[in-house]
């Protein structure tokens, strides 16, 4: 599990088997959700960054963070 920094303007969309960032209001274009470095929703790990995109991101209601889980590098 990983922190998950929110961007303003950007929402996250669940595909198959990651999560991955997308502009509010743009279809088909996809970011990292960790460094929102522009990416395809093919890739298993960001290009910028090197993580894997994670299975799910949800809120923490109790701290007011986003977690990310699933798709850790071993």
């Amino acid at each position: 599990m990983e922190l998950v920094n929110t961007k303003d303007g950007f929402n996250f969309k669940i595909l198959k088997d990651k999560t991955l960032a997308v502009a509010a209001g743009v279809d088909g274009v996809f970011y990292c959700p960790f460094c929102y470095s522009q990416t395809s929703e093919t890739e298993a790990k960001c290009a910028s960054c090197g993580k894997n995109f994670p299975e799910l991101i949800y809120y923490h209601g109790d701290d007011d963070t986003w977690i990310a889980s699933g798709n850790e590098s071993n």
